[in-house]
């Protein structure tokens, strides 16, 4: 049985004293995953989109500049280049859709190039309607 220390004392077998107040308790962030993708892969980044909604129980949140519906894209009249930055900083995780549209389009490279290379986001290449091979050069390569 452990021995008692004296009045407002710890227990013999305790941590340590009881924790001071720490400030605000932060809540984990929700994770944000920016699909990199052509625009002329609208839908098919929408229906990724509904995926990554569905498939989580509506828990991960996603941005594509695309989005003309709701509010995971560029808010009219709002600076195109500032917000896609800003969401690719404040982005999780980066899904590039690589398709025989995108596949070559500077802008995927550079959006990957900022999440993987600059703010150290994990990038992750889907592949839809070209081959594995075509996917996997330039600086795509490095992903497994």
């Amino acid at each position: 049985m452990p021995k008692s220390k004296g009045p407002g004392k710890e227990k013999e077998g305790d941590v340590g004293p009881p924790a001071e107040d720490e400030g605000p308790v932060q809540k984990p962030r929700r994770p944000l995953i920016f699909i990199s993708h052509d625009h002329r892969d609208a839908p098919l980044a929408e229906a990724f989109a509904n995926l990554l909604t569905d498939a989580s129980g509506g828990f991960l949140k996603s941005f594509r500049s695309s989005d003309r519906k709701g509010g995971a894209g560029i808010e009219f009249g709002a600076e195109w280049y500032t917000e896609i930055m800003g969401k690719v900083n404040e982005a999780t995780d980066v899904v590039a859709l690589l398709t025989s549209s995108s596949i070559d389009r500077p802008w995927i490279l550079y959006e990957a190039g900022v999440a993987k290379g600059r703010l150290d986001r994990p990038v992750f290449g889907v592949v839809v309607g070209v081959t594995f091979d075509q996917a996997t050069k330039g600086p795509f390569a490095q992903f497994q």
